[in-house]
């Protein structure tokens, strides 16, 4: 059933949810987690949910050529409740993409108390406001520096989580804590 489709998955990974496509930077993000395991020692896996988008091919190239392809989840698409449940045990939300509408899910990973890594576009410093550690979307060197330092760093960690809590009283919208609720009690 849905229930089991991450039973096996252990807390404590990189997540990030939306559509599998070359404007998320898909690629940079696993570039980030290759230099995090590399250079830093990471134990964690990347989950990546969401449907396959335009240039998908390329991606999926490059995670199949990846030496730490194993250590990459792809579960496809996520119902919001699956969903919730994956911001539940994520231990960083890493959204640097190199463009943005709105960025839903950087606040339903904050409300969740997730740190969110995003990138230094205009429409995602308005969503944030300095809640978030802010990237260069094409150096995945310093998004691995910055995200290793969330996992290390237990004050500035807490010091970003804080702030994300903080940055999701601004706004009205369906958050994810009421569907975990849901679920528990349903």
């Amino acid at each position: 059933s849905d229930n089991d489709k991450f039973k096996d998955l252990q807390a404590g990974y990189l997540l990030f949810v939306g559509r599998l496509e070359e404007r998320k930077n898909i690629i940079g993000i696993i570039k980030t987690f290759e230099l995090l395991k590399e250079k830093h020692g990471l134990p964690h896996k990347l989950v990546l949910a969401g449907k396959p988008g335009h240039g998908y091919e390329e991606i999926f190239r490059y995670i199949s050529d990846s030496v730490y392809r194993s250590d990459i989840i792809l579960p496809g698409f996520v119902s919001n409740e699956e969903k919730c449940k994956l911001f539940g045990k994520a231990d960083v939300f890493m959204f640097p993409t190199f463009y943005e509408g709105f960025g839903l899910p950087i606040l339903e990973a904050q409300s969740m108390g997730v740190p969110v890594v995003v990138s230094n576009i205009s429409s995602v410093e308005e969503v944030t406001e300095g809640s978030a550690v802010i990237v260069d979307p094409n150096e995945p060197d310093f998004i691995a520096e910055r995200t290793n330092a969330l996992l290390k760093d237990r004050l500035y960690r807490d010091s970003v989580i804080k702030k994300g809590y903080e940055n999701v009283k601004r706004f009205s919208w369906e958050k994810c804590a009421a569907s975990i609720a849901n679920l528990l009690t349903g």
